[in-house]
């Protein structure tokens, strides 16, 4: 699954309409999905306590949160083309 996210400070982020649910998707990971339709909004991870990785596209203005790098490269399907400008992991480095 290709998902662009923003990585944002806990503190400075906030839910402004309805309650997202909840899934713990591993022993260290939350996932947050609209209630409604379902789409994920948002992870948290223990490993980074102090941020939160919000998906781009549901963001209302996604085009104000541009790519900075590729991460998990190193398994992506073999057709998928990236900017190559951009520095790529093959896996996230925290």
């Amino acid at each position: 699954i290709l998902t662009t996210w923003v990585t944002v400070p806990r503190t400075s982020f906030q839910w402004l309409q309805g309650q997202p649910r909840t899934f713990a998707s591993s022993a260290s990971c939350s996932r947050y999905f609209c209630a409604d339709c379902g789409a994920h909004l948002v992870l948290f991870t223990t490993l980074s306590p102090q941020t939160l990785d919000v998906t781009v596209a549901t963001l209302d203005a996604p085009e104000r949160a541009p790519a900075n790098r590729h991460i998990w490269v190193g398994s992506r399907l073999p057709w998928l083309s990236v900017d190559p400008q951009l520095p790529e992991e093959d896996e996230e480095l925290l």
